[in-house]
């Protein structure tokens, strides 16, 4: 049998800590004595994941894939019914996924012309 590792750190401060903070009505609320947060083992990974994202080639992957490819998952998903792969193995899956890229195509040149 396998455990499940926990990998986030519980911490938490009561209003001692905060009592300096110009946020702590909205933090805390009227009636909380304490606040209670969860830090990730893995911080130093999302920062630098963020700090690449931030950077100025990484706004402009971003840019550039929300305008390519982004709509067309949503269109797929949203639009022709294509929720869930329901196939066995990377193969068939990329099957369905051309026949959708086939049809989403097709859909696109009808309108189009």
């Amino acid at each position: 049998m396998t455990s499940w590792v926990r990998r986030r750190r519980n911490t938490g401060g009561g209003k001692d800590v905060c009592a300096n903070c110009p946020i702590i009505s909205a933090c805390l609320g009227k009636s909380a004595w304490e606040k209670k947060f969860s830090i990730t083992y893995y911080r130093e990974e999302y920062e630098r994941n963020i700090a690449r994202v931030e950077s100025p080639q990484g706004r402009y992957m971003k840019g550039k894939r929300q305008s390519t490819v982004e709509p067309v998952f949503g269109t797929l998903t949203q639009f022709m019914g294509l929720r869930k792969i329901n196939t066995i193995g990377l193969a068939q899956a990329n099957k369905v996924m051309h026949l959708s890229a086939i049809a989403y195509n097709t859909s696109i040149c009808s309108v189009q012309a």
